[in-house]
């Protein structure tokens, strides 16, 4: 027995060809006044120091956003997920149907993406009418 009848499919986002893989998330944060979400992807050095943030994606126009635990998203864990981009679109999307039932459909004339950043400690799932901006580190 299934427990979810839709099967979401994950594939590479075409604007993270070429970003470093194996990144964690090292800061999010959103401002709500802009509408704008921006998240820190980076590579720990050790335990003492924090990591060092390679590049940022910046949402901009933002409809919601959840953050997960990577071990409590099960599509994450399945030995045949092979996606080689941690940016990823979800299509087609369990979150997104969820967000058009809570806001009895006021955005399905939008053109609303779901985009998850899977990385081995979290797992961050965005809507956003939007590509995300990605901004490599001056550092």
């Amino acid at each position: 027995m299934e427990v979810n009848a839709i099967r979401q499919v994950a594939v590479p986002w075409a604007g993270a060809h070429g970003l470093a893989t194996g990144l964690m998330l090292t800061e999010l944060h959103q401002d709500v006044w802009s509408g704008c979400l921006e998240l820190a992807m980076g590579v720990p050095s050790d335990m003492d120091t924090p990591p060092h943030i390679v590049y940022w994606l910046s949402f901009g126009h933002l409809y919601g956003y959840r953050v997960l635990e990577g071990a409590d998203v099960p599509e994450l864990l399945e030995e045949d997920n092979d996606i080689d981009s941690q940016v990823q679109l979800i299509t087609p999307s369990r979150f997104l149907t969820w967000f058009h039932q809570e806001t009895q459909g006021s955005h399905l004339d939008e053109d609303i993406q779901h985009y998850r950043i899977a990385c081995w400690d979290f797992c961050v799932d965005v809507l956003a009418a939007q590509p995300p901006d990605v901004c490599m580190n001056k550092e």
